[in-house]
């Protein structure tokens, strides 16, 4: 992954408004829209689950950032993020209410870059609660897309 998030991450990658009834609903809609992208083949969804059976995959302000165990990575084509918005939140098993849902396939080392751009943003409490309500995509979007890399 070179460049910022925007390289792994569009506009059409982005849901809003949606609404599930548990955590693992929402996990599944995650790895399906990393399916649609072309990013993991189905299989790839399991091993979110497994992941979050293993340690929870809630980072707090309301976002959780569910992605395939290590035995998954044979499911992975290529490094993509893609962003469900829960506006009133999904019960992440008891660790907190998730409204961004941030589902992650990375190829190599991308996990670890995807993760240190994305720091900046979800450690702001307001800006996450902000995200969670907005009604466009392009908010989004462009909020997480300017997160500079590492290598900028």
């Amino acid at each position: 992954m070179d460049g910022g998030l925007g390289t792994v991450l569009t506009p059409t990658d982005i849901v809003m408004a949606c609404s599930a009834d548990s955590m693992e609903e929402a996990i599944e809609f995650s790895g399906r829209l990393l399916v649609c992208r072309g990013s993991v083949s189905a299989e790839y969804i399991e091993g979110m689950k497994q992941r979050e059976r293993v340690v929870s995959t809630y980072l707090g302000n309301g976002v959780a950032l569910p992605h395939g165990v290590l035995e998954s990575k044979q499911y992975i084509r290529s490094t993509g993020v893609v962003v469900a918005q829960y506006p009133r939140g999904v019960d992440w098993g008891g660790c907190g209410t998730a409204h961004l849902v941030v589902g992650l396939a990375a190829v190599g080392d991308d996990h670890m870059r995807v993760l240190s751009q994305l720091a900046s943003v979800l450690q702001d409490e307001e800006l996450c609660r902000e995200l969670a309500q907005v009604d466009d995509a392009a908010s989004i979007y462009e909020c997480l897309s300017a997160v500079p890399s590492d290598d900028d």
